[in-house]
């Protein structure tokens, strides 16, 4: 630290006033939270804040774009920031970002608010999406949403479009933290010019992050009907259970979503019915009808998905394009996997050896024949002399094709037409 910042940190320090310094002593830590506030994300804020007090930082800002929370733990995360071991800012941004529901009550805790021009602030009830509605604020924004312009909302103290314009607005600053005075420093002179101060970026672990992918309906819907397709078609495709494997994930995924998000039941019975009707019409053989019904129900159910409206809503077009692929990859993949695994030579025709079929065509010497009321490719030896009708037996599998024989019958009846001619 420079003689003149030590010597007007001591003079502060006299006057009973702190001054927070940026530089030379740790970086001021960005922390960066998009999504629906889940349980994960509340604990993640609780030790960011903490941990930024603990590493000396000047400042925390709490970089948010969320919908809402949906866990009531969030309103630990309001009191720590009502009550912070270090100055905290709460921004919204950057645009399109929205800060809904609980994201008001952060702002209103906060040191400062702030926005970037053109986000979206409001809904701020209830604290929780889908919840009884929360007493804790008393604003135009409890039930509507605004756009901030130049016109800030009482939330917002500061209107900046990026983290920098932000750290040049707080300085000199003067918040209160666990009551006293304390004068925001977020700038530094560089080369003769006035910069931002150096800033650290805080974000989720990646087990976190990967839970918290489902944590939006649409995306809590997308996992849940992809892993059942894919599980389905692991029952019908051949080969080392990768399939699975991608099933189980995609599920374990979805069951965090269905978890956290306040759920229609209803909605997500109608999903598992449009699921079983498509996969219902394509054993009886992709009936069209039931392939369009089961998916009209995956789109329904998909779109009522979640009870947290206005914070929590499903985006309709992602819906609909996950039920759309589901349809199109039953009628068009589902058929091509299955015709390939049955059609495979050597798969699943053992068990046809020694079994009795009718003769589809003359031979000469190939064939088709007609085993266990399927239609199969099939070769006999020239002299077998197999016409269209006569009875035959599988005597082993050659490739594409079944072997097959006459049936004694077929051979004598053969042998009795000669000696007549």
């Amino acid at each position: 630290m420079s003689p003149i910042r030590l010597t007007l940190a001591l003079i502060l320090a006299a006057l009973g006033v702190g001054s927070v310094a940026a530089q030379g002593d740790a970086p001021v830590e960005v922390i960066d939270i998009s999504g629906p506030i889940d349980p994960l994300a509340v604990t993640f804020l609780e030790d960011a804040v903490r941990d930024a007090a603990s590493r000396g930082a000047p400042v925390a800002i709490v970089q948010i774009d969320s919908p809402g929370a949906l866990t009531g733990d969030v309103q630990r995360v309001v009191e720590l920031i009502a009550d912070p071991p270090l100055p905290v800012v709460v921004w919204v941004g950057p645009q399109p970002a929205a800060g809904y529901g609980a994201t008001v009550a952060l702002l209103e805790a906060a040191s400062v608010g702030a926005a970037a021009p053109g986000v979206e602030i409001g809904y701020g009830r209830p604290l929780v999406a889908g919840g009884s509605i929360s007493a804790t604020t008393s604003s135009p924004l409890d039930d509507s949403a605004v756009r901030v312009t130049a016109e800030l909302p009482p939330q917002v103290d500061i209107l900046a479009p990026t983290i920098n314009n932000l750290l040049v607005e707080l300085d000199g600053r003067a918040v209160s933290v666990a009551g006293q005075p304390v004068t925001l420093q977020t700038v530094e002179e560089l080369d003769g010019a006035t910069v931002a101060a150096e800033t650290i970026f805080r974000e989720p672990g990646l087990g976190t992050r990967a839970l918290r992918l489902a944590i939006r309906p649409e995306a809590a819907f997308f996992f849940l009907v992809a892993g059942l397709t894919i599980a389905a078609f692991e029952f019908y495709a051949v080969g080392p259970g990768v399939a699975a494997g991608v099933a189980v994930l995609t599920l374990l995924l979805s069951g965090y979503g269905l978890a956290v998000l306040p759920l229609r039941w209803w909605a997500v019975v109608v999903t598992l019915a449009g699921m079983w009707l498509l996969t219902f019409a394509f054993q009886r053989g992709s009936r069209l009808p039931l392939t369009v019904l089961g998916g009209a129900l995956l789109a329904v159910g998909g779109l009522f998905f979640t009870d947290g409206a206005p914070q929590i809503v499903p985006r309709w077009w992602a819906v609909v394009a996950t039920a759309a692929s589901v349809v199109l990859f039953y009628l068009f993949a589902m058929t091509t996997v299955a015709r390939a695994r049955f059609s495979t030579p050597t798969l699943g025709r053992e068990h046809l050896i020694g079994r009795s079929g009718t003769a589809l065509t003359d031979f000469g010497p190939n064939g088709e024949v007609d085993v266990d009321g399927a239609r199969w490719l099939a070769a006999a030896h020239r002299e077998a002399g197999i016409r269209k009708g006569d009875p035959v037996t599988v005597a082993s599998i050659d490739g594409r094709y079944l072997q097959v024989e006459p049936d004694e019958a077929t051979d004598q009846g053969h042998g009795e037409q000669a000696d007549r001619r």
